[in-house]
């Protein structure tokens, strides 16, 4: 209390401007204690936060809350003369118009706490000053600061909803993407004509749940897997399917959306297959959506709403469709996301908003419509098959609810409103025999539903509902009668039949596998961290880790035929993965 009551005397060495006026002795310990209440609170959500609600708090709420508190202190409790106090109060807010109007509102989220921030501190270390010079110090540095972020841009969204910045000289995203030498790669994939026990040919797996059986490799990581390749990539979000001795992706370079082939040894080019299309907004440039493999062919969605068919051998268009101008609509606020779901003789996708056709079926050969059906809604989480109840079905998972399609005629089964608030559906369902689990981050929760069926209708039971598992568009996996997901941006662990949350993890973000015979979870971070964590109820733990990729990473990583494969909107890599060992986990 001694220290603070001394700041409380803080003064200047001089008067204001001579002439016998009293010194100003500016009081800037409330100032202080905002400033520490502030620098709480941060640290408080950065360590028990996990969703975006959180992360929006200590990005927005906390900064602009403290702003608002030291306004207050400046104009009523700082005593610096008044005219000082609405001059300091007109430049603060000129400053950060400035920033705003030139370089986005983004920005503000660093830009506001600096400002207040580094100005509360500037005044107390120039306290010894005579307030002439100290006040042209602190107008000085708000200057300087305006001046710094108005020399940056925001080039999108990243992780925990934090603007991602760079200086405005520097290359944009598209430039970038642009600027990745074309390729020009035309050769002929020997291919096998259905998928291998130790391929990867659909977004997250041959049953898109995540999960990878009959792989064993060691957990001692002290020595990191053994890099094969790294080559910078086109932008994007698509994950790598691998299928024999070669893995395939989507990716942006300058005006084109490309599907690429690779080969899975050396990363070395196949072939490209190009299409004329862009698709950038706050989340990022590039595709988003993973190819899917079906007897030699593949399927892929880009972010504008072009669904091909493609000989995976040479990456030849059998037939295309472009789904928004046939369903006479516009697509999703984020673009197409949806990886095609192929079953049977079909290949299921999200088409467009219109009701009656939010999901279209074509005949995976002629490329010909089977039939649309659903309501009209944003949806971002890919189609899922799911046999309930006796009966195949299309699961989808949108901001209407769920919903659920006869797999031969897209017959409207299970019709369950929930509609999304504030933030988009993205997760996968997870089916458990007859039950349905549906998430949704933010404010909302998490849903497990019971499926039922008589003579006149299908109906759905909810049988509990969560606030403490809560993932945004970060898939999980069940195993055991649990499931190990994020809650946010923290890896969780809860228990299906109750939905109760059994621990709560580390804050990855990113995307997961389970990789079911070792009994582990490969995790990779938003960050580009490759960690293996023990899927077990009883506690979280960390057993390796090591750094795979820089920079902002959302796609899903793929093990197949022994080596690791992981990429983002940069650069793409492929490891080795050790041997396992007879201490190797289980």
């Amino acid at each position: 209390m001694s220290s603070l009551a001394g700041k409380d005397d803080i003064a200047t060495t001089n008067a204001t401007g001579g002439g016998g006026k009293p010194p100003v002795r500016l009081r800037i310990w409330p100032a202080l204690v905002i400033l520490l209440l502030q620098f709480i609170a941060s640290q408080v959500l950065s360590v028990f936060g996990s969703t975006d609600i959180h992360s929006a708090l200590s990005l927005a709420v906390v900064p602009l809350s403290a702003a608002v508190l030291l306004l207050v202190w400046w104009l009523a409790a700082s005593r610096t003369p008044v005219l000082d106090r609405i001059v300091g109060l007109l430049l603060l807010a000129a400053a950060l118009l400035c920033v705003k109007y030139s370089r986005g509102i983004m920005l503000l989220a660093f830009a506001v706490p600096a400002m207040t921030t580094g100005l509360v501190l500037t005044l107390a270390l120039t306290s010894r000053l005579r307030w002439t010079s100290a006040r042209w110090v602190t107008a000085a540095y708000v200057l300087g600061c305006a001046g710094v972020f108005m020399a940056m841009r925001v080039d999108e969204i990243g992780s925990g909803l934090a603007p991602v910045v760079s200086w405005r000289w520097n290359p944009t995203k598209v430039e970038s993407s642009a600027a990745i030498p074309v390729l020009n790669a035309n050769e002929t994939a020997v291919l096998p004509a259905q998928a291998g026990p130790a391929d990867w040919p659909a977004f997250r797996g041959p049953l898109r749940n995540g999960i990878l059986t009959g792989t064993h490799f060691s957990t001692d990581w002290s020595t990191p897997p053994r890099e094969l390749w790294r080559k910078p990539i086109g932008s994007g979000y698509s994950s790598f399917i691998a299928v024999g001795d070669y893995v395939f992706t989507q990716e942006q370079r300058g005006a084109e959306e490309l599907v690429t082939c690779y080969r899975a040894a050396n990363g070395t080019d196949v072939w490209v297959n190009r299409t004329a299309a862009e698709f950038k907004d706050d989340m990022g440039l590039g595709p988003r959506a993973t190819p899917t493999f079906s007897d030699g062919k593949l399927y892929t969605q880009g972010c504008t709403g072009i669904l091909q068919c493609l000989d995976a051998a040479t990456g030849n268009t059998i037939w295309k469709h472009d789904l928004p101008k046939e369903a006479e609509t516009h697509g999703p606020h984020f673009g197409y996301t949806g990886s095609p779901l192929v079953m049977g003789g079909l290949v299921i996708v999200f088409c467009g908003k219109g009701e009656g056709k939010s999901a279209v079926a074509f005949n995976r050969v002629t490329g010909e419509a089977a039939w649309r059906a659903g309501h009209e809604t944003e949806v971002y989480a890919s189609p899922q098959y799911a046999n309930l109840l006796g009966v195949p079905q299309v699961l989808m998972v949108c901001d209407y609810g769920l919903q659920s399609f006869a797999l031969e005629t897209g017959a409207l089964l299970i019709d369950y409103a929930w509609k999304a608030e504030l933030n988009n559906r993205a997760v996968q369902p997870a089916v458990v025999d007859d039950r349905i689990m549906v998430a949704t981050t933010g404010f909302m929760n998490t849903r497990m539903l019971r499926v039922q069926k008589d003579a006149a209708a299908w109906t759905v039971r909810e049988e509990w509902d969560s606030k403490k598992f809560r993932p945004y568009f970060n898939d999980g996996a069940l195993d055991k009668g649990f499931y190990y997901g994020f809650d946010g941006e923290r890896l969780a662990c809860i228990d299906i039949a109750t939905g109760e949350r059994r621990w709560e993890g580390k804050r990855y973000g990113g995307q997961l596998l389970l990789l079911s015979d070792m009994e582990t979870l490969l995790v990779l971070s938003d960050t580009g961290d490759a960690a293996l964590v023990p899927a077990t109820p009883e506690r979280f733990s960390e057993i390796a880790r090591f750094k795979a990729v820089s920079g902002k990473t959302w796609s899903n990583p793929v093990v197949a035929h022994g080596r690791l494969f992981v990429r983002n909107a940069e650069e793409a890599a492929c490891f080795e993965l050790p041997a396992a060992t007879n201490d190797a986990s289980k």
